[in-house]
């Protein structure tokens, strides 16, 4: 075997043993049992495809459908209230866009009643709001009288003193409020309520 022949033998298996070695290292430090390295904390602020929270509508503030108990009739009303008084001048062109988002909670029937107008019929008390980009903050109480009741085993009313302030985000403090009384009707179907319709009375401030 010639000088030259041998040679490149060698150079081949030095070849092969380099990659043998790395592997067996790599494995050796991992079973010195070195400290593995700590996983980084990812902060979860909603859908990975939507904005980060500070631009999510109503600052993430908003009650959602998913928050309401829909084997108890108070839970999926008083739920239901505050979505339909939930807006976010960012987004919201109507005070329907807010029934719409609530639709989740109603009957099929009452969902396609929820049509959003061409124009925003409260557009003068949205006007102070929309200039700072501002978002209501809802919250409700019983409303007073008897209009509340459980018509039925499976039908009920409910009825809410519902008033809201806003919130602005460029940190201007708004004067601008709003109070309504809204009846709620909801009827039972497969251990599940439903809101079959509702009713909002301005009340002014």
């Amino acid at each position: 075997m010639s000088l030259s022949h041998r040679r490149r033998i060698t150079a081949a298996a030095l070849f092969l043993a380099v990659p043998l070695t790395l592997t067996l290292t790599a494995c050796g430090n991992d079973q010195a049992g070195a400290t593995p390295k700590p996983t980084p904390t990812t902060v979860y602020e909603g859908s990975y495809t939507s904005a980060a929270a500070k631009d999510m509508i109503g600052n993430g503030t908003f009650a959602q459908p998913e928050d309401a108990d829909r084997s108890d009739v108070e839970s999926t009303a008083e739920v239901a209230a505050l979505m339909l008084h939930s807006w976010d001048t960012t987004t919201d062109k109507t005070q329907t866009a807010a029934a719409i988002r609530a639709i989740p909670l109603m009957s099929n029937e009452w969902a396609t009643n929820q049509i959003e107008p061409e124009r925003n019929a409260n557009q003068g008390a949205w006007l102070e709001p929309s200039q700072h980009q501002a978002y209501s903050a809802p919250s409700v109480v019983a409303a007073p009288g008897d209009v509340s009741q459980d018509v039925a085993a499976d039908k009920a009313i409910r009825a809410y003193d519902v008033s809201w302030r806003w919130i602005s985000r460029d940190g201007e403090e708004l004067t601008a409020s709003g109070r309504q009384i809204v009846t709620i009707y909801l009827e039972q179907h497969d251990d599940r309520w439903d809101v079959v319709g509702h009713q909002l009375q301005d009340m002014g401030r």
